[in-house]
């Protein structure tokens, strides 16, 4: 079994860090993808002009655990089944 390597390497970190201020990269704390009350005004704010599917970094605060499924099939209900046609 292949195991996740999870050393934190700083000099990668700090490049990813400068990377994202370059690019005006903002990502959301857990703290707000768990409670997107405590999404910044400002964040908020520029979202409005941002569109749903738009490939923006703003969208990351768009990620969070109150999105619901595009439609009831995007639910599982207990259990899966498949059904095969007729041979």
């Amino acid at each position: 079994m292949t195991t996740i390597d999870l050393t934190i390497h700083k000099d990668r970190r700090a490049r990813a860090i400068q990377r994202a201020k370059e690019r005006d990269i903002i990502i959301p704390t857990y703290a707000q993808m768990k409670d997107p009350s405590k999404i910044p005004a400002k964040i908020k704010d520029e979202l409005k002009g941002i569109g749903l599917w738009d490939i923006h970094p703003r969208n990351l605060f768009r990620i969070n655990w109150h999105n619901q499924p595009p439609h009831p099939a995007g639910r599982l209900a207990g259990s899966i089944t498949s059904s095969f046609p007729p041979r």
